[in-house]
Order: structure tokens, then C-alpha cells, then sequence
């Protein structure tokens, strides 16, 4: 071999570890292939139940509520007569609650004070001052030209603020 063809050769060589082989073949990455048979998902569980609602049971009025609506009814009516004889003997039914027989009270004195019974109508505050010493009367009723004042002399005669 003579030096040329030697040259060469460690020029080839040199070339071909220095790095400019051709690269190694690219491999494939595998292809996604879905399962033949799938799990389906467990289904979610169930939520719970509404809690219960509560059965209300209308409560039946009793006699006297229902005879205190009456004479109500009367006196809205301006039926004063009537609405007072109705209301008389409900002042003092143990049947009614106080609520019941204060609205008993204050519906007889407005009757007692619009029939011109005043001496009546204020006696009848007083009572209603006796049982509930918190007892009042919205603003717009408290106003009225005939029960207001009866009203505020029943206050001051059982000395109450």
C-alpha cells in the first residue's frame, strides 16, 4: 500500500467514527389499540333520600275560637249589639287562650264605646290591663276619636305605662 492509499484509509476511517455513520433506523412507537371487551365504570351511588317531609294535620279550631271569629265578624259588620252579646261571656271562657280572650276584650270595648256605652267600654279596657298589664293597641287604633281616649283613661285609672 502506498502512502496515498494509506492516507485514504485513515481518512475513511476517521470519517466514520467521528460520527457521520447514518443514524440508527427510527423506531415506531406501538399504536393504541383499544381492548376488545371494556369493564364499564361502576355507577355512581345512588344519592339519599329527601329526609321525610313532616304530615301537618290542621288542627280544627275549637268552639270557642270559632264563636270568638263570629262575633268578630259581627262587629266588623258594625252588628255592636250582636258582637257584644257574643262577646261577653268569651272574656272569660278558660277555653280561649289569653290572646284570644284580650282580642275578646278589646273588640267588646270598641263595640261598648261605638254603641255610646263609654263607662262600659273603659271598664272593659281595665279588665284587659288586668289580665295582660302589657296589653296595647296598634297605633291607628289607639287614634280613634272615641276608644283612644277611653283606652288612655283605663291606662292612667290602673296606673300602668
Amino acid at each position: 500500500m502506498n502512502q496515498l492509499q494509506t492516507r485514504f484509509m485513515v481518512f475513511a476511517v476517521g470519517l466514520a467514527l467521528s460520527g457521520c455513520a447514518a443514524p440508527p433506523p427510527k423506531q415506531e412507537e406501538p399504536k393504541y389499540t383499544p381492548p376488545l371487551f371494556q369493564t364499564p365504570a361502576p355507577p355512581p351511588p345512588p344519592e339519599p333520600a329527601p329526609p321525610p317531609q313532616p304530615v301537618v294535620v290542621p288542627v280544627e279550631p275549637s268552639p270557642s275560637e270559632l264563636s270568638l271569629a263570629e262575633a268578630v265578624g259581627h262587629f266588623e259588620r258594625g252588628e255592636y249589639t250582636m258582637a257584644m252579646k257574643k262577646l261577653t261571656p268569651l272574656t272569660t271562657d278558660p277555653a280561649l287562650e289569653v290572646p284570644g280572650q284580650l282580642k275578646a276584650l278589646k273588640t267588646l270595648a270598641f263595640s261598648q264605646c261605638l254603641t255610646r256605652a263609654v263607662v262600659s267600654c273603659r271598664k272593659t279596657f281595665e279588665r284587659a290591663f288586668k289580665l295582660d298589664p302589657a296589653f296595647d293597641l296598634a297605633a291607628a287604633e289607639q287614634g280613634h276619636p272615641i276608644w283612644g281616649k277611653q283606652f288612655l283613661n283605663a291606662r292612667k285609672n290602673l296606673k300602668i305605662k
